[in-house]
């Protein structure tokens, strides 16, 4: 245990704490923003803190701070204390079981520390100056961004829990303008790795401008109802938005329309939603959750069934169940529920199969109107923009359509799933391939 732990430990059992946990966090941040050539906004930070939760009589108290003289760690831990006598006693505070979690391979690349701040800066710039070089339509680009961040987590419990791990993120972020005539239409791209060296410059632009320059010339169709593809990204977050709804704590506030809904059908046999902190693709992969409870793989929804919420160690207690090693949390909050990489399983056929079983249908490419669905029903309306399958291939563009429906009843209408599973920040780190819904009413003319 560092000199900290030892410090803040020893004195909360001194001033009575039945037990205690302490949460350490350091960390970097790089990011720039490109627009028109030039540098728009640029952030290099580093920060560091320390949590405190002591326990005393089912009563948590907690206090954080980022200043690690000795003064002010045992201000920290008489604050805990005193915060704690007026909260509400609640049998199900309590800290987890201590086990050891194993190691997370790759999840930290030394070749970020040693990444020069210009390199960063110019692959931003390259970005922007290749999408508006590749095709003359795409004449200006609305974000170019490079970001990326290390961060190194410590946990200490007085329950001899001594834990540690060390995560790296880098991603880029381009969105494109292609213009004709009077008409204006975005392209989105995204690109991620553990340092600047896997992200893919050419992939990203090439992706932005096809996607901005392949909606221009959308126009409105006629209401019809039809079978929907899902782009990955379009699916991810859809994915994202039903995230908070597997929390354990949503489901006890009756903030989640899975509520009660354990061991039903919520979705087509073909669909299985795990989140998986394991995954070694996953830039939110971890050894171990925010109370130091060891990651694991978490089926939510096998085959169609919804198998389990995720937790940590208070609802866990709370429903007579067991931590999934879902606490997320900063040194600025308790550990709450969240979600690591959750996850659509990819089937086994390929995008160019499922479209091709598709003779008359929208591909859909962009939603708006995500923060619009109601987390307790279900209940959406989108907007959508793609273009339309003919004959298994995409075809003209389309736009201003939209769709009104239930999330559980798009679930259950999945009918194919491919195998080009893509990523995106959506909530959490969310992932899914092409996906096929059965039909759909989309509105239009």
């Amino acid at each position: 245990m560092n000199s900290i732990g030892d410090r803040v430990l020893d004195r909360s059992r001194q001033l009575g704490a039945e037990d205690a946990e302490l949460y350490i966090s350091r960390g970097t941040e790089f990011t720039v923003r490109i627009y028109n050539g030039e540098i728009e906004s640029l952030v290099s930070a580093e920060s560091r803190g320390v949590g405190l939760r002591t326990f005393l009589e089912h009563r948590v108290g907690f206090s954080y701070t980022s200043d690690t003289e000795p003064d002010a760690l045992d201000a920290l831990v008489d604050e805990a204390l005193l915060n704690g006598r007026y909260n509400h006693a609640d049998e199900a505070n309590v800290l987890p079981a201590t086990e050891m979690a194993g190691a997370v391979a790759g999840l930290a690349s030394p070749a970020l520390e040693q990444t020069e701040p210009q390199r960063k800066i110019d692959f931003a710039l390259e970005m922007e100056r290749r999408a508006t070089s590749l095709d003359p339509r795409v004449r200006r680009v609305s974000d170019a961004v490079y970001s990326d961040g290390s961060g190194q987590v410590e946990i200490y419990n007085s329950r001899g829990l001594h834990a540690t791990y060390e995560r790296t993120v880098a991603y880029g972020v381009l969105e494109t303008i292609a213009e004709q005539d009077s008409e204006m239409q975005s392209g989105f791209a995204f690109t991620h790795g553990r340092d600047i060296g896997e992200l893919d410059l050419e992939a990203v632009v090439q992706e932005a401008v096809e996607n901005a320059a392949g909606l221009l010339g959308a126009r409105p169709v006629p209401t019809a109802r039809v079978p929907v593809v899902l782009h990955p990204h379009a699916a991810a977050m859809i994915l994202g938005v039903l995230s908070s709804s597997f929390s354990a704590d949503a489901v006890i506030k009756r903030r989640s329309l899975l509520a009660g809904k354990i061991g039903e059908q919520v979705a087509a046999g073909i669909v299985t939603i795990t989140d998986d902190a394991l995954l070694p693709q996953g830039l939110a992969s971890r050894p171990f959750d925010g109370e130091g409870v060891p990651s694991r793989r978490n089926e939510l929804i096998v085959d169609g069934v919804l198998t389990s919420y995720l937790h940590n160690t208070y609802t866990a207690v709370r429903t007579n169940g067991r931590s999934t090693g879902s606490a997320v949390r900063s040194y600025r909050n308790v550990p709450e529920v969240g979600v690591s990489n959750l996850v659509l399983k990819p089937g086994d056929i390929s995008r160019e199969m499922l479209l091709a079983g598709v003779d008359n249908g929208l591909h859909v490419s962009q939603l708006t109107g995500l923060n619009t669905v109601n987390p307790v029903s279900g209940e959406f309306s989108l907007g959508l923009t793609g273009h339309w399958i003919e004959n298994g291939r995409l075809t003209k563009p389309v736009k201003e359509l939209t769709v009104a429906g239930n999330v559980i009843a798009l679930l259950r209408n999945v009918v194919a799933v491919a195998n080009d599973l893509r990523f995106i920040f959506a909530g959490g780190f969310c992932g899914s391939p092409t996906v096929l819904i059965e039909e759909l009413p989309v509105g239009g003319l």
